[in-house]
């Protein structure tokens, strides 16, 4: 069902991000425009289960929140180079990414992402107080025994980024707000209500894919041109060096994004030592394609020809848009590999 392909879409894109250096590029190019500020070694790892719970009625309540990839990374303070510690190093603080990848358009984005970020900030809390209650800590005033949390606590902060990969361009809400009936409400209330916005990548409408320095380049490029054999061609042809040996998880990514299942198939073939070729399949798949076509152009014209419908088969010779309507009439078509 649908659920289930959207599941087996879900597994290759989490097992691609949960690389540091892939990580590292795509918050140096979303967050500083392509400059090397963040290292995969400022990168770490963390639990994607939120899970929490509470007592009700002498009952046992849980909640979990399972974000894709949870990672927490390391940032310059202020702006770059401007804080320096006593070693003359950069300063830098731990913020936490959370990345959510989406296959499809979720109009209740940004609700799934304020519902992910408050557990993370709960969760965080949560850990302070535990930490305060081991270490026995003495409460400074009232408010501070009440909510576990001296005046001086920080949480960190939280960045979700939404990636989102489907063909469609994203036409779910960017924000609390255009998912809000804030027309039944007065213009100056309206002003109080607080919006949230989400950070959103649309794959194939990224504009600084030539600024990822890992095979990101290569996964947002192929899936930019995917729905097109010639530019695809062009670009591949360009990008042939990163292309040629290709990590597996970035191929499997690729596969399940542009839905060409011949890919898959191919997939055991065009293993070799470093990574996949996908020039070679490509290849393959644009030359299969070409005879499939070929094929049933042959068909068509002995339908045609048994029909007695010399007038549209001569047409058909020289009409390639009459040629497909007539492939179509006779159900003659070509397996789709995502050329749209």
């Amino acid at each position: 069902g649908k659920r289930g392909a959207m599941a087996k879409k879900d597994i290759p894109s989490i097992n691609y991000f949960k690389d540091k250096m892939r990580i590292a590029d795509l918050l140096n190019v979303y967050l500083y425009g392509g400059n090397k500020i963040i290292s995969p070694q400022d990168v770490s790892e963390l639990n994607p289960i939120l899970a929490k719970s509470w007592w009700n009625d002498k009952e046992l309540k849980t909640n979990v929140n399972i974000t894709d990839v949870l990672f927490v990374a390391k940032i310059p303070v202020g702006k770059e180079n401007d804080v320096k510690n006593a070693d003359n190093d950069i300063q830098k603080i731990p913020i936490i990414i959370s990345i959510q990848n989406q296959s499809d358009i979720s109009y209740v984005m940004p609700v799934r992402v304020i519902n992910a970020d408050a557990n993370g900030y709960y969760l965080q809390w949560k850990d302070i107080e535990r930490k305060h209650k081991r270490e026995k800590q003495a409460w400074a005033d009232h408010g501070e025994f009440l909510s576990k949390f001296k005046e001086s606590d920080r949480l960190k902060p939280i960045l979700t980024i939404v990636i989102y990969f489907g063909k469609d361009n994203w036409n779910g809400a960017k924000s609390l707000k255009e998912i809000t009936d804030l027309k039944v409400c007065p213009l100056h209330i309206q002003k109080q209500m607080k919006d949230y916005s989400i950070n959103l990548i649309e794959v194939r409408n990224f504009s600084d894919v030539e600024k990822f320095t890992t095979d990101l380049r290569e996964v947002f490029g192929f899936l930019q041109n995917d729905g097109n054999k010639q530019q695809l061609e062009k670009y591949v042809e360009k990008h042939r060096e990163g292309l040629l040996s290709l990590e597996e998880d970035a191929y499997d990514l690729i596969c399940v994004m542009s839905d060409m299942k011949k890919l898959q198939e191919l997939k055991s073939e065009l293993r070799q030592e470093g990574g996949c070729n996908m020039c070679k399949g490509l290849e393959e798949i644009i030359e299969d394609e070409t005879r499939q076509r070929e094929t049933l152009v042959n068909i068509l014209y002995e339908h045609l020809y048994n029909d007695e419908r010399m007038g549209d088969m001569k047409r058909a010779f020289t009409d390639k848009d009459y040629r497909r309507q007539l492939m179509k009439e006779y159900g003659l078509q070509v397996e789709p590999y995502s050329f749209s």
